[in-house]
């Protein structure tokens, strides 16, 4: 949002100037093919050069202190969209959790279990004590 507002602010003083100088050379009695030219040149001469560097440069920072944080950051774009989120819900697709979904409670019986040992793990290992009961018909609904 604020480098769309920093485009837009820079874009209307360039055609600001553009259209401002345009009208004055019009004036002077100077033909219209060379004020287009003028004008277009005063446009392009307020955008600053080294624009697109300097956005570049400031995501590429801002990736790299989410990186401290253990953010993966795989486009650059999507920076300024993270460094502002406060909250990210995600759904179960990959994107937050690398393909692995892991349950860490359960609910049912009017009650809640801790999940910490899996399934996978519990039959891999039957000495493992599992926090909920697998012979529960409510947890075989649930399951």
């Amino acid at each position: 949002m604020e480098i769309d507002r920093f485009i837009k602010i820079i874009a209307t003083i360039a055609i600001s100037f553009g259209v401002f100088f345009f009208c004055i050379n019009f004036a002077f009695g100077y033909d219209i093919v060379t004020n287009v030219i003028f004008m277009i040149g005063i446009i392009v001469a307020n955008v600053p050069e080294g624009l697109y560097i300097t956005v570049t440069v400031c995501m590429a920072l801002a990736a790299k202190r989410m990186a401290a944080r253990s953010v993966l950051v795989k486009n650059l774009q999507s920076v300024e969209t993270l460094g502002s989120a406060s909250c990210i819900c995600s759904d179960k697709t990959g994107t937050l959790t690398q393909n692995r979904m892991t349950v860490s409670h359960l609910y049912y019986n009017q009650r809640i279990f801790e999940a910490s040992v899996s399934m996978e793990q519990y039959k891999k290992n039957p000495k493992l004590e599992l926090g909920y009961d697998v012979t529960d018909p409510a947890f075989q609904d649930l399951l």
